[in-house]
């Protein structure tokens, strides 16, 4: 088998949002590979052809088309000969599927477990258990990270040395190549963990508590902020209102930039999204400011943050804020009573 190329392969089978993330496509691509294989005297150019048709008759969307076309123009300079044809497949086989598989275990989480402790913790402790259960769902999110991320990284490790140890015992791969195609490996598989599995995972992990906790203390209706709401007014939730109104709703560690967002917002904004409110449930104010908790006030909304903190006991009785910063045991009964003014 020819080696020059296996470490292209690699890089171009693992980038990330390319076709060869996919792994259905891959095995497609395999099958089809393997039965031109079975012809003695492979015309290559009309084996090629063959290959980018079948991939583009399966297109349905144009991002499908995309994707397949940029695969295309990748392998195809690559394969010349039956050799560059076998080591595809190869990689397919050994690395590209294995390697998707590895990180499709990346997403998996065991939500079920984590929201029924949650919902048994807030049973046990009611409102005074939210800044425990806000803690609990970020440490949770990031430790199942960094836990996976460790696991699969390892894995992915033997996965690649396993297969070039492979090739190297049957003088398929040099020294040198081998260490081309880990060099690649790593990168690519990496690029992928970082950028795949990192976004939503401690953060998806409080979207998650956020529900939890509206759900368990009876309040109905919620759903998750479309995307256009959650980016610019900084929520998890909203909760439709009797009289067509809604409520947003976002339980986080730190208030971090939520504040330059709701400074940012008027009246005529909030009106056109029919949004009464936005509250904020927090549970570290090292970054909370008057100035912060005014800006957020100002435009509809009110920070919660622990009954114990420093930050309310200080600004308790502040006539110029103390509408904004609350008490964490009275966001479900103002959150409860914002919906019955609305009926």
């Amino acid at each position: 088998m020819h080696c020059n190329n296996t470490a292209r392969f690699v890089q171009v089978l693992l980038e990330k949002g390319s076709l060869g993330n996919d792994t259905t496509s891959m095995l497609v691509l395999d099958q089809a590979i393997s039965m031109l294989l079975t012809v003695a005297t492979l015309r290559i150019k009309g084996a090629r052809n063959a290959l980018w048709a079948l991939l583009r008759s399966r297109c349905s969307t144009s991002r499908d088309g995309n994707r397949v076309e940029e695969l295309v123009n990748h392998l195809n300079p690559l394969i010349c000969t039956r050799e560059d044809l076998e080591m595809l497949e190869f990689v397919i086989d050994y690395i590209g599927i294995p390697a998707n598989m590895l990180l499709e275990r990346a997403t998996v989480a065991n939500g079920h477990v984590v929201n029924q402790m949650i919902y048994g913790y807030l049973a046990e402790e009611g409102e005074t258990g939210l800044k425990d259960t806000i803690l609990m769902g970020e440490r949770i999110g990031q430790q199942r990270y960094v836990d996976a991320k460790r696991s699969i990284r390892t894995s992915g490790l033997h996965l690649i040395r396993d297969a070039l140890d492979d090739l190297q015992k049957g003088s398929a791969l040099t020294p040198f190549d081998a260490d081309q195609t880990l060099t690649a490996f790593v990168q690519e598989f990496e690029r992928r963990l970082v950028r795949g599995v990192r976004p939503g995972r401690a953060g998806r992990s409080l979207e998650d508590v956020t529900g939890v906790i509206l759900d368990h203390f009876g309040i109905t209706g919620f759903i998750d902020a479309p995307e256009h709401i959650k980016t610019v007014f900084e929520v998890d939730k909203m909760i439709p209102l009797p009289d067509g109104w809604r409520i947003g709703v976002s339980c986080k560690r730190t208030l971090r930039e939520r504040w330059k967002q709701a400074a940012s917002l008027n009246e005529q904004r909030l009106d056109d999204e029919k949004i009464r409110c936005t509250l904020h449930v927090i549970t570290y104010t090292s970054d909370l400011t008057i100035p912060k908790v005014r800006a957020i006030g100002e435009s509809r909304g009110v920070v919660y943050i622990p009954d114990d903190d420093q930050f309310l006991k200080n600004h308790r009785d502040d006539p110029s804020i103390s509408a904004y910063v609350r008490p964490m045991t009275a966001f479900i009964s103002d959150l409860r009573e914002a919906i019955q003014k609305s009926r």
